[in-house]
């Protein structure tokens, strides 16, 4: 019995070493240079053109002249490259979020590196110019010290974030818990850098999964009324919410 234990005892802590080498998005106020008070919206997955999502949640944006960070799937900029170009032309931030819907922390050297390059051209290819400043997110929120040392080697910088309240996995029927989710984790900290998601995965995944079940998770049409929400109720507490520009000079420009 003794030895069957022992046998089993690397198995066990498999899971727990993986964990530990990798590296995450998660970040403190203090660690992102975020001064108290001050929100910063961010938004991966998009763009996501079902339901009108993502320009929806643009028309929001620009109602309360809020200014954000959009971290983009090269896929579903291929889908939709008006939207990127809106997103730009609106004055929002651009964010490299990979190729593919298929976790960063997943691949191996050669393909996050490619996956890296694909999603900037995508980007470069939508908008008619060169991406910069050469902003990434890592899709799932893990990475590797290889895949960091890849982002340097390319001349990016990761964007964090330090409110998560993992909405990608929420449909309409638990709209109510995000917003309070994030609510109370902003009043927590007394301000951050919100992580949400407008799409999920690639478009194409989307449009699988919509057909198999048009109310699941995939379905992110209630999505932008729930940000606006989350707008009203941060703006009636006195938070600043349209400090994207003072984030990228004060964060990545200074303490990078």
């Amino acid at each position: 019995m003794l030895k069957k234990s022992y046998n089993l005892l690397p198995c066990f802590l498999i899971p727990v070493i993986l964990i530990f080498s990798c590296r995450s998005i998660n970040r403190s106020n203090e660690e992102l240079g975020i001064k108290p008070s001050i929100v910063i919206f961010s938004f991966d997955d998009g763009p996501n053109a079902y339901f009108d999502t993502t320009a929806k949640l643009l028309d929001i944006l620009g109602k309360y002249e809020i200014k954000a960070l959009f971290a983009l799937l090269g896929e579903n900029v291929e889908k939709s490259p008006d939207l990127v170009r809106r997103i730009s032309n609106e004055g929002h931030v651009i964010i490299n979020h990979g190729y593919s819907g298929k976790w960063a922390r997943k691949m191996g050297e050669g393909e996050f590196r490619n996956n890296l390059i694909m999603g900037e051209a995508a980007i470069s290819a939508a908008l008619g110019r060169e991406f910069y400043p050469k902003l990434y997110r890592p899709h799932g929120g893990y990475y590797s010290r290889k895949h960091e040392k890849i982002c340097i080697e390319e001349g990016y910088t990761f964007i964090s974030s330090s409110v998560r309240v993992y909405d990608a996995v929420l449909t309409e029927a638990k709209k109510e818990k995000a917003v309070r989710q994030v609510l109370e984790k902003i009043e927590k900290q007394n301000g951050g850098i919100i992580l949400l998601h407008d799409g999920r995965d690639s478009q194409a995944r989307m449009g699988e999964k919509l057909k198999k079940n048009p109310h699941s998770a995939f379905n992110r049409s209630w999505f932008p009324e729930a940000v606006e929400e989350i707008i009203l109720a941060l703006l009636e507490r006195g938070y600043n919410l349209n400090s994207s520009s003072y984030y990228l000079f004060n964060y990545i420009f200074e303490y990078q």
